[in-house]
């Protein structure tokens, strides 16, 4: 193993250094997760202590920079396979830019948010959080949406500050897990450069991810490479978008930091990982947020394609549907309600073509550099209101359509603004919203993040807002209902025969009914049936005995 001449960067600061470790030739570097096994350089304006070697097999660099009244610390790992030291040596040419000026373009994200109780949705608790973010143009910041979920209130943080600044929220994306924040006080942008936007990373291409570790003051700096590029489920949402992912190891406090190529450009920011695995958004789907907020003033919802199909790879199954042997695409095996393609596109229908574009028999389409990539990706290209042309096999006979693409219908919210859960108490019933955040904590299925398989919450649903019993409360006149597992947690489809289209709806034909019973019908097909003269006197007696200050949430009193 050999020690580089220490590079100084080109800063302000009176000395900035950080050390290369290069290996011996086919030695291959292990996960930056395995800090024992590193080298740690340390690099101030004071005489540097001793360089301590522990492993030949990975390096890291470790530096601070000490000025009065300031101490910057920036830990530096690389986690990637190597091949030839000549060809690291190339991409060392190529790689000019200072580090110093990348680490400057990220910020600290700071959150209170409201910590949701799914049984008692009355209730609020706080909860902090720190996550990472950048500079980009116009005053702004980018950063996760997980950031700043449920947020109360936001503070962002310059590297060297010590000074928390107040921070709005302009924009937030739940589908891209995307947000964008700015501040108002002049001093956050003193000196502060944006970063500039790159293609998307190449398979293999070399890239650094830079953020903050969780419950860390220090900004993290680690190299590796692109091992994926494709189509990727979302673990804040259901929908599959373009993402790509890196052999380095994740960290919750890194989440909303950038990642850069080797010309200093930003390529991504990190979205999510498993196992060593970092899953980054990639600058394509990321200018597209961007560019949305920019000539709507608003997040206005990413385009779906509300279907189901299948490849069409079988040879019998493609003579069966009476296709041509020059003749490829896939085969559509459901469309959900409620969506303008319902009104074109059929079960079994063979997409031949969107927009021009074939579609293989496997469901892919051509990609960059020779690629091909899920027919999918054509549709998250596009924006709200823009139209799609489809060209289909039916029957033997070719029919082509163009209709207008709407946004994804949020059947079961990923998550909720941050405020308080939205409910309705009548007697002893707790009403709410359902969300993928309520089934995570009340259902075991979805527990460590699991998504909700789309059957479940998308293709059942009738209307876009889910009502659910979230807890039946003591009392006299809920006696003979608090079996748990019969009513509790169950979607409440109908009042009085009347179709249930959303909390408010409820409300307003709870509120209004003149009835002589109150009747709710779950989507087991059991039935809650309450006297209504008496379910209203008792309703204040519950509010008093629980102490909860109102038998709705404000919002469902407008």
């Amino acid at each position: 193993m050999s020690l580089t001449t220490p590079l100084l960067c080109k800063s302000k600061l009176p000395m900035i250094i950080y050390e290369r470790t290069i290996g011996t030739k086919n030695n291959s570097f292990p996960s930056a997760a395995n800090f024992p096994s590193r080298i740690i350089v340390s690099c101030s304006s004071s005489p540097s202590p001793p360089i301590t070697t522990r492993s030949e097999s990975s390096y890291s660099v470790r530096y601070s920079v000490s000025l009065p009244g300031q101490n910057n610390i920036v830990d530096w790992a690389v986690d990637s396979n190597y091949g030839d030291d000549e060809e690291d040596e190339d991409e060392e040419k190529q790689s000019k830019f200072c580090y110093q000026s990348l680490v400057d373009k990220v910020v600290k994200v700071f959150c209170v948010r409201a910590f949701q109780n799914y049984t008692y949705p009355w209730l609020m608790e706080e909860e902090e959080s720190f996550k990472s973010g950048f500079i980009i143009s116009g005053r702004r910041v980018l950063t996760s949406a997980r950031a700043i979920n449920l947020h109360m209130e936001v503070k962002l943080k310059r590297k060297n500050s010590d000074t928390w600044f107040a921070a709005s929220v302009l924009a937030l994306a739940y589908e891209s897990d995307l947000a964008i924040l700015t501040v108002n006080d002049d001093k956050f942008w003193e000196g502060v450069k944006p970063v500039d936007f790159g293609d998307i990373p190449a398979p293999k291409e070399k890239i650094t991810v830079i953020g903050y570790p969780h419950m860390r003051d220090f900004v993290s700096v680690t190299e590796g490479r692109v091992s994926r590029l494709g189509m990727t489920r979302y673990e804040s949402w259901e929908a599959s978008l373009l993402a790509f992912k890196v052999k380095v190891a994740g960290d919750e406090g890194k989440v909303g930091g950038p990642v850069f190529n080797t010309r200093g450009e930003c390529v991504g920011l990190i979205l999510q990982w498993r196992d060593n695995v970092t899953t980054v958004v990639p600058t394509e789907v990321i200018k597209h947020f961007i560019q949305d907020y920019d000539e709507n003033g608003a997040h206005t919802g990413l385009p779906i394609l509300a279907i189901k199909w299948q490849k069409m790879e079988s040879f019998s199954l493609r003579v069966f549907m009476k296709m041509e042997p020059d003749q490829q695409g896939v085969l559509i095996t459901e469309v959900n309600p409620n969506y303008p393609e319902f009104e074109i596109l059929k079960p079994y229908d063979v997409i031949l073509s969107i927009d021009g574009i074939n579609i293989n028999n496997d469901g892919t389409v051509p990609f960059k550099r020779g690629q091909r990539i899920e027919f999918s990706y054509l549709i998250t290209r596009k924006y709200k209101g823009d139209k799609i042309a489809f060209r289909l096999l039916r029957d033997s006979k070719i029919h082509e359509f163009i209709t207008e693409l709407p946004t994804h219908k949020q059947f079961v919210p990923a998550n909720t603004t941050g405020m308080p859960l939205r409910y309705y108490i009548i007697a002893g019933f707790v009403f709410t919203t359902l969300s993928v955040s309520y089934l995570r904590v009340v259902d075991e299925r979805y527990h460590n993040w699991k998504i909700p398989d789309e059957d479940e919450v998308l293709s059942e649903a009738l209307y876009e807002e889910r009502v659910v019993l979230c807890k039946v409360l003591k009392g006299d006149i809920t006696t003979g209902y608090e079996a748990e597992e019969e009513v509790q947690n169950q979607v409440i489809v109908a009042f009085n025969d009347r179709p249930v289209k959303g909390l408010k709806s409820l409300v307003n034909m709870v509120e209004s009914c003149d009835e002589e019973f109150l009747k709710f019908t779950l989507e087991n097909h059991k039935i809650l049936v309450l006297r209504t003269s008496i379910a209203r006197v008792k309703t204040r007696d519950i509010l008093k005995s629980y102490r909860i200050a109102g038998a709705m949430s404000y919002d469902l009193k407008e």
